[in-house]
């Protein structure tokens, strides 16, 4: 009779003809929503927000693998492992940690308490993906073993059963021929392989699979002991314990590094058990194997990619955060300086934009040796995303600020020679320059981890973007703050929309008689505990990420519920909307914008669509394309902060446009600069030349008032004649013009 651990794994095997299930264990949503989006194609994904949760689930319903967080409230990841592990109908589950933890002592606990991987944060879904299958793939081969050899026992047991009972009775004689025959059959036809010892564990039979994995043939197996062909001199992989266990409990299963023939050692997973019926006290062993190499391979392949970085090879994020931490412990130890660089790719986008995303590669690939061969050996190089590498320098013991920061300048002054020399792409020359951020540490004041130490060094490169680029930064204690409150707001701005945090004003517009002629609409954002946050600040923010799409969508969306108020008003005054130059030229923000104006009452020649000039330069091809696309809709277009770039007349004539907004710091001093003055002039004439609009924002004052009336068909914007004003207000006065 089987076990009740034989019985539970039949069942199990009976289960994993559905989809694997594979528990996630987490309290954070952001963390559950990406896992379970990236696995819910290929497993059974169940949830759970704590240790307590996930313990009750498993009670009831055992998953075929757990991914667990170490950092929980009330119960820790530790502690669910260790109850899971002590658990004898749970202790088979593999369990894999995931964390943003990179400290090795943290790692060691969890192999400790019965973990079969790490999982490092931030995630990358490919690698998650390819890790659990990998586990799952092990499991699978185990589980099929297992039941290979129940199924094999349970055929043995009945022919040794027959045999003994065997009478003279032709029948009986027959039926023991034909599980003798299917038997046979069972043992040749498996492609894992088979052996057969008696007691002492000299091999009796082997199948032919067992001849091509191991390289003995049929001839040299029989009659061998199975300790000399599974041995592998290992001291720490002894065969003799695996044979004690499986004589003293009858079964023993799991992964075991053997050796062919030919002295070669590979890895397998072995499932041996013991053979005894109840007639007589003959007992057999049968054990069924599997090659794993393959498995092996992608399993390095994996663990090599949750540490380097595939295209260059260096080091990655979370490895970077790893070396970092360990030279950070060892210059507290030492009270000696080191120092880190961010170093990354000034405006890189243009490269993967202008000759596609190889040609990137390529570029990063030939930065990332220059990088390497300008530094000292002892240096470690890591990308950590993206166009952004990171270096890491240790100094000798007792090295202090200023030599450190001296070392540190001269390092990344070369770095910046090197980077600034032509990059050879498909046979075209490319230039490049890149923004270097650099941070010395320790901060004897405050004991900083890694993940605070490169956000440092990150806010410094940041700042020297900030300041044009090709240059380099030392960190300052207020870049810190500066890049906190950028978290903040990128994090707040999130939730923005949906706390009703952001409204709009309207800002009129008039002919150089003041009559109205329309507004433009402007995003405004009065944050909850901090009050009003400037879109001068938190624009370029979200023009980083991709908040900016669902900031933009929202303020279309609003903007179309405004102008069906004002067409119903006044049929022929307009709206006009500033959309971000990142998305403009893409299906799924055409494709938004061409159901929303479909869907809504509106007149669409009332709306103008504003595009900065450099939107063109960037997506060139593109833009048009979206351009004509707005075109057919009825949309008008304005090219916004004209003059401030380098537009092609010629383009000018291929674009369906309708309008030209000169940028605010022309008129500004316009009235006393000459220059100024005349580049409007050059604006007006190139509007008339292509029977444009022309709008002038930025008038401020009167004497801005004064000069522009000499432009009779210009349309004037500016704080002189009318300051932003929220759009409730905005539609009050229009409405109720003798209202005070």
């Amino acid at each position: 009779m089987h076990s009740n651990n034989q019985v539970t794994s039949k069942v199990m095997m009976k289960n994993r003809q559905q989809k694997p299930l594979v528990l996630i264990v987490d309290d954070e949503p952001n963390n559950l929503h990406i896992l379970v989006e990236g696995l819910l194609s290929d497993y059974d994904v169940r949830i759970a927000t704590g240790g307590a949760q996930a313990l009750e689930f498993i009670e009831i319903t055992r998953p075929d693998l757990i991914l667990l967080d170490i950092m929980m409230p009330e119960m820790d990841g530790y502690e669910v492992c260790k109850i899971l592990k002590s658990n004898q109908n749970t202790k088979g589950i593999p369990i894999i940690f995931v964390t943003a933890m990179t400290e090795e002592e943290s790692e060691e606990h969890g192999f400790e308490l019965g973990a079969i991987d790490y999982i490092h944060k931030p995630y990358k879904l490919s690698l998650v993906r390819a890790r659990i299958r990998t586990h799952m793939t092990v499991q699978g081969m185990l589980d099929r073993l297992i039941e290979k050899n129940f199924d094999l026992h349970d055929k043995l047991l009945e022919i040794e059963i027959l045999a003994s009972e065997l009478s003279k009775r032709d029948t009986e004689l027959k039926k023991l021929t034909a599980k003798q025959e299917l038997f046979y059959q069972a043992l040749t036809s498996t492609a894992d392989g088979v052996v057969i010892t008696n007691n002492k564990g000299i091999i009796i039979a082997v199948n032919p699979s067992f001849c091509r994995i191991t390289g003995f043939s049929e001839n040299e197996a029989l009659d061998t002991q199975l300790k000399k062909i599974k041995q592998n001199n290992l001291p720490e992989m002894n065969f003799d314990a695996i044979w004690q266990h499986a004589s003293t409990a009858g079964y023993w299963s799991g992964e075991l590094i053997t050796r062919r023939k030919n002295g070669e050692l590979y890895p397998e997973l072995l499932t041996l058990s013991m053979v005894k019926n109840d007639i007589d006290t003959n007992v057999n062993f049968i054990g069924v194997f599997s090659d794993i190499s393959s498995v092996k391979v992608t399993q390095e392949r994996i663990d090599y990619l949750t540490w380097h970085d595939e295209l260059t090879g260096f080091p990655n994020r979370n490895n970077f955060l790893k070396l970092l931490d360990q030279q950070l412990n060892q210059s507290y130890i030492d009270l000696n300086y080191a120092y880190i660089f961010i170093v990354d790719i000034d405006s890189f986008h243009s490269i993967n934009d202008g000759l596609g995303l190889l040609a990137g590669d390529q570029v990063l690939q030939e930065l990332a040796a220059r990088i390497d061969s300008t530094l000292d050996s002892k240096d470690i190089v890591a990308r950590l995303g993206s166009d952004e590498f990171a270096v890491l320098c240790a100094t000798n013991k007792g090295t202090g600020r200023n030599r450190a920061q001296a070392l540190a300048n001269t390092k990344a002054q070369n770095l910046l020679i090197a980077a600034s020399e032509p990059f050879t792409v498909d046979e075209e020359k490319v230039t490049l320059t890149v923004s270097i951020g650099c941070y010395i540490f320790p901060r004897m004041d405050v004991r900083e981890n890694a993940i605070e130490t490169i956000r440092n060094c990150e806010a410094a490169c940041y700042k020297a973007k900030e300041k044009g680029g090709n240059r380099i930064t030392f960190f300052d204690t207020s870049f810190g703050e500066q890049a906190k409150r950028r978290f903040e707001i990128e994090q707040d701005l999130r939730k923005a929309i949906s706390q009703n945090e952001l409204m709009l004003y309207l800002q009129s517009q008039y002919d150089s008689q003041h009559k109205l002629k329309g507004a433009e609409v402007l995003l405004r954002w009065e944050h909850s505990r901090k009050g009003f946050i400037s879109p001068v600040e938190f624009i370029p923010i979200a023009e980083e990420s991709d908040i900016i799409f669902d900031l933009d969508c929202w303020v279309t969306c609003r903007a179309l519920e405004l102008l069906v108020k004002l067409n119903q008003f006044n049929s022929k005054l307009g709206l006009s909307i500033n959309i971000s130059g990142r998305h403009f030229h893409e299906n799924r923000f055409l494709n938004f914008v061409t159901k929303q104006i479909q869907s809504s009452k509106i007149n669409p020649s009332t709306l103008t669509i504003e595009i900065i000039e450099g939107t063109l330069l960037n997506h060139m091809e593109a833009a048009i394309a979206a351009v004509h696309h707005l075109k057919k809709l009825g949309v008008r277009v304005s090219i916004d902060d004209f003059g401030t770039g380098y537009s092609s007349l010629t383009y000018l004539k291929q674009l369906p446009i309708h309008e030209l907004k000169i940028d605010k710091s022309f008129v500004f001093e316009a009235p006393t600069n000459k220059n100024d003055k005349l580049i409007i002039d050059m604006i007006v004439s190139l509007g008339n030349l292509f029977d444009l609009k022309v709008v002038a924002e930025g008038v401020e004052g009167e004497e801005h008032f004064t000069m522009l009336q000499a432009y009779p068909n210009m349309i004037l914007q500016g704080y002189h004649l009318h300051k932003p004003e929220p759009a409730d207000s905005w539609f009050y006065s229009l409405t109720n013009p003798n209202a005070e």
